[in-house]
């Protein structure tokens, strides 16, 4: 079931770019600020433990505020197109940071030992070769089914 209304149609922004980075349609994307920094990335990967876990706050469509516990982190660099037009014949190069994939379980006290949680996907961009923080994040519940057809949209929440 699409948890796309008409009532959103004011708000969405089509983003089909989304899926090359692991989103899929039928369920909103949210954009947003992030409001942690690399050291609490690592933290929420390394330092949890099963009854504490370090949990990154992550806003989702329609107001939600959720704690993610994670569980999954990938590096994503990505190709740095200004300095690859500058000089064509030069090899490709990436932003000396990355930007990251990531996947966690929302810390909600619902998920048992047999029945998990919501899960969460997040890409988190980072500042390019300025900076390894945070600046622009989208955040998407991970459907229970797939869906491959169709198109992405997301939704700009604002900073509170």
């Amino acid at each position: 079931m699409s948890e796309l209304s008409p009532a959103d149609a004011e708000e969405l922004h089509r983003n089909n770019d989304l899926r090359k980075l692991g989103f899929e349609p039928e369920t909103l994307v949210a954009n947003q600020t992030p409001h942690f920094t690399i050291e609490d990335i690592k933290a929420a990967l390394f330092s949890s433990t099963f009854s504490n876990p370090k949990t990154l706050t992550v806003k989702l469509h329609k107001g939600r505020t959720v704690q993610v516990a994670i569980t999954k982190v990938e590096p994503r660099y990505a190709v740095n197109s200004l300095k690859l037009e500058a000089d064509e014949n030069s090899p490709a190069t990436c932003y000396e940071h990355p930007d990251w994939y990531m996947e966690g379980w929302v810390v909600d006290g619902i998920a048992t030992a047999t029945a998990q949680g919501l899960r969460v996907r997040m890409f988190v961009y980072a500042g390019g070769d300025d900076s390894p923080e945070p600046d622009d994040m989208y955040a998407q519940v991970i459907p229970t089914y797939s869906y491959s057809e169709g198109e992405v949209f997301y939704v700009s929440i604002p900073d509170d």
